[in-house]
């Protein structure tokens, strides 16, 4: 939704004609073709006579599709280094025979000089022409993929001056050394330095004259093509080559040769070659070199894989610096801006994304003759005012993903004006998208109208995205859950319908969601495991992103970033902190911490580690751990803090800072207001405020209830009986027990789970009558599983409280030596886990 109607926006720029360039990597594709085609593979059509000398293995079916493949992938991707190139083949089940005589052919042209060049050139022309009595080296189609693309390269090369083609063998020499040598090149004799100056003098006389004719041909050639001036510059640079350079390749090509008579052996040494700096530099600007349509494709590429997975893109440094080569190579290409504003935007770099997305829309309003004003039409009928209504969009857009609100709502005003100005339905949908994001207020009814309005216009994924965003907003009413999940349902049958792959795990994780606040944290394990386990696989799973291949590019978005921590949340509510710490290493892989979805396995990891902090009464890690979590969630982080607070003593703290959150509208209503309330009944009761606690939660349950928020409700039920307990309202202690114990011990995490067994164990002995000695050994039998669930989550401080609880259980009944036992047990326990004293009283739930 981004980038809705940019690439129809600039139609296309037939007017410029792209300058074609012989690189270095052009004359690498041409070897690798030349020898498939010498191992004669299309036998079915050719019916020459085989060349004895060439070997002819058999190919099989395998490894001709994947020769062809890689071919295509070769001549539509851009340029890449020699070594990018022999990744790339190693990972394709090519003939070993054929790589191997194509690094042959590759050191062998290195080495033989220009004569290497030309005659490979002179092979491809003999092709254009068609001779069927000389076209061995190249036995292919006419009009095939290959054969298109050799007769561009022969004629491309055949404009090339004298100069230009002694250039091109120098970048070839320069993009051979820097796969090959690792040395630094050893210093030539002063002799020798002295008759490459003379050489390179007399080359200087001789050849000025046909220098100067290639010069002004091809001057006169950039001004019939009515090139810029930037592209004009890099041509001149390539004309003016010294002719020193040609004698000095032609003298290092004779001692080569005399070296190779000395020793056959040293083919296959990749000798050291005499470079420039500016040569070099040249060269590496020349090996980039892309065309337009190499370009596009190159762009769509990493734009489908940043939809789908930024990792699978290429990394964002990188992408933004190839991103400038394309731009500089194509000053008009718009795409690569519109590129460069979703590489910014994933790496949250608000400034460089802005700069980047008005570039990318400034280029087509005023062209031609056109005003640009909405609902005109341009000379070619276009309607130009089109640019500015999704130019405001996008830019809106960028405002809600940094959270300007204001500004994008201003932005967006715009938008719908030129929208509604020009008639346009479908802008007009995506605005409205966009302003029930940013509206604070009404979103429900927004979102029922894009509904109902997008089906009419057959915008499914608009129509799916508000019914899903629809019942997200009902979540936070007192809406049912059947009629909540009737709307999600609904509106996967559309993703899957259209095969919308974002929205199917859109779908799924608000599924989980919904289960996680309804309390039934087992069907939201489930649900996030089969996000995880839908088959979302890329539609092309062979895509090549700089030295790496992306063979299975899967989609991982913020659904399946929640749906990781949410297996890592439930992995630790069990107590298994050192599985649900790799699984949160995992999540950090996969989504970089500078993506646009690290928050979520940030929230995350703090969520566990103040868990398990609290537990262990680490106070200092505790403190750290809110820290790391107010960076995302501070509402959240400070709802945790009170804990904190209660924990160390600090009641008034904690007491002060509810009431601060008590009017804040994020805990006004729902499960974060259930949980504030929940905090206050905490703090009252340590402070010994029974009758403060009473009608806290009472209010507490009153809104569990109303919004269906099960499991709080228990835990509301828990609570309650506590306090009535103490009271010694025993008969409605039992009732809220019962109330509330299922729910608990059904979907709890352990903690709660040993929290719920130990309250019920208590109020079994306090309804103990005449302290039945019967009753008391059984409830002392049953702490022994209470212990074993508080060790599991190293919740240090109750299992000491369940050892104490014990032994005065054994007292009672007379036991003394269980109750020694125990007492030694708590002593050993005390000193092999020294905690600080932890402030909550045994009268808490």
């Amino acid at each position: 939704m981004l980038g809705q109607g940019v690439w129809t926006m600039y139609g296309s720029s037939a007017g410029r004609r792209d300058r074609d360039v012989v690189t270095p990597h052009n004359v690498a594709i041409l070897l690798f073709i030349q020898k498939y085609a010498l191992f004669r593979p299309n036998k079915y059509w050719d019916h020459r006579p085989p060349d004895p000398n060439t070997p002819h293995p058999d190919l099989t079916p395998q490894e001709r599709k994947a020769t062809c493949l890689m071919t295509v992938r070769l001549i539509q991707g851009g340029d890449m280094t020699l070594s990018e190139v022999l990744k790339v083949l190693e990972t394709a089940p090519l003939l070993p025979l054929h790589v191997s005589s194509f690094m042959t052919a590759l050191h062998q042209m290195y080495r033989s000089g220009i004569d290497s060049l030309l005659n490979l050139f002179d092979s491809v022309e003999k092709f254009a022409v068609q001779d069927s009595g000389r076209s061995e080296s190249f036995p292919c189609l006419w009009t095939s993929v290959v054969g298109l693309y050799l007769r561009r390269l022969n004629l491309t090369f055949r404009r090339l001056s004298f100069s230009q083609v002694t250039s091109l063998y120098q970048s070839f020499q320069f993009y051979y050394q820097d796969c090959f040598t690792t040395h630094q090149p050893p210093t030539l004799p002063l002799q020798h330095d002295q008759m490459a100056t003379e050489d390179s003098n007399i080359a200087d006389d001789t050849d000025s004259d046909a220098k100067m004719e290639d010069v002004v041909e091809e001057r006169r050639e950039e001004e019939e093509e009515n090139d810029d001036d930037e592209e004009a510059g890099e041509s001149a640079i390539n004309l003016t080559v010294c002719s020193a350079e040609v004698m000095a390749i032609s003298n290092n090509r004779v001692v080569r040769r005399g070296e190779e008579d000395d020793d056959d052996e040293a083919i296959m040494q990749p000798p050291v070659l005499l470079s420039r700096d500016r040569d070099k530099k040249r060269t590496l600007r020349e090996a980039g070199h892309s065309s337009r349509q190499q370009a596009e494709l190159f762009i769509s590429q990493q734009t489908s894989l940043l939809q789908y997975s930024d990792t699978a893109a290429l990394p964002p440094p990188v992408l933004q610096a190839k991103i400038k080569q394309l731009v500089r190579q194509n000053p008009d290409m718009a795409e690569a801006h519109f590129l460069s504003y979703l590489n910014c935007l994933r790496a949250c770099e608000y400034f460089g994304a802005l700069h980047a997305l008005l570039r990318a829309f400034d280029g087509h309003p005023g062209r031609n003759g056109d005003t640009g004003r909405s609902g005109d039409v341009g000379r070619s009928g276009e309607d130009t005012g089109r640019a500015f209504r999704y130019a405001a969009m996008n830019l809106a857009a960028l405002h809600a993903q940094f959270g300007h609100q204001e500004a994008g709502l201003e932005v967006l005003r715009e938008a719908v004006r030129l929208a509604q100005e020009s008639s346009d339905h479908t802008c007009l949908q995506h605005c409205l998208a966009w302003l029930y994001t940013l509206s604070p207020s009404h979103k429900a009814q927004l979102m029922q109208r894009s509904v109902v309005k997008s089906s009419e216009l057959s915008l499914s994924y608009l129509s799916c995205l508000g019914r899903l965003g629809h019942a997200a907003e009902l979540s936070h009413t007192t809406a049912s859950p059947a009629s909540l999940l009737q709307n999600v349902t609904h509106g996967e049958g559309v993703t899957w319908q259209h095969s919308l792959v974002s929205l199917q795990h859109g779908g799924w994780g608000l599924r989980a969601a919904l289960w996680c606040c309804w309390g039934a944290p087992v069907m939201a394990a489930l649900a996030s495991q089969l996000l995880l386990r839908l088959n979302s696989r890329h539609p092309a799973t062979n895509i090549t992103a700089s030295s790496k291949t992306t063979a299975n590019t899967f989609y991982a978005g913020q659904p399946t970033c929640a749906a990781v921590c949410n297996v890592a949340i439930a992995l630790a509510n069990l107590g298994e902190y050192q599985h649900a710490g790799e699984i949160l290493r995992h999540a950090q892989l996969r989504f970089p911490a500078n993506g646009l979805h690290a928050h979520t396995w940030m929230f995350a990891r703090a969520h566990v580690s103040l868990t398990d902090h609290l537990h262990t009464a680490s106070w200092t890690r505790a403190h750290s751990a809110l820290t790391n979590m107010a960076s995302t969630q501070p509402t959240e982080a400070r709802l945790r803090r009170s804990d904190l607070l209660v924990a160390t003593g600090d009641l008034v703290g904690a007491w002060r800072l509810l009431g601060e959150l008590r009017n804040e509208p994020a805990v006004a209503d729902g499960e974060a207001r259930v949980r504030l309330l929940l905090a206050e009944s905490c703090v009252a009761v340590t402070a010994g405020g029974w009758a403060i606690a009473i009608p806290i939660l009472v209010e507490a349950l009153t809104v569990a209830t109303r919004h269906h928020l099960a499991y709080l409700a228990a835990l509301t039920h828990l609570h309650t009986a506590n306090v009535q307990m103490h009271l010694g309202l025993m008969r409605e202690a039992e009732a809220s027990m019962a109330a509330g114990l299922s729910g608990v011990l059904a979907g709890g995490s352990v903690y709660d789970q040993a929290c719920a067994r130990l309250l019920h164990s208590k109020l079994a002995v306090s309804q103990a009558k005449g302290k039945q000695a019967g009753k008391l050994l059984e409830v002392a039998l049953s702490l022994d599983l209470v212990r074993q669930l508080f060790t599991k989550v190293r919740a240090f401080h109750r299992v000491r409280e369940t050892i104490y609880i014990k032994a005065r259980l054994y007292h009672e009944v007379g036991y003394m030596e269980e109750r020694n036992k125990c007492a030694l047990e708590f002593r050993q326990f005390e000193l092999n886990h020294p905690c600080q004293a932890y402030q909550r009283s045994m009268k808490n739930f």
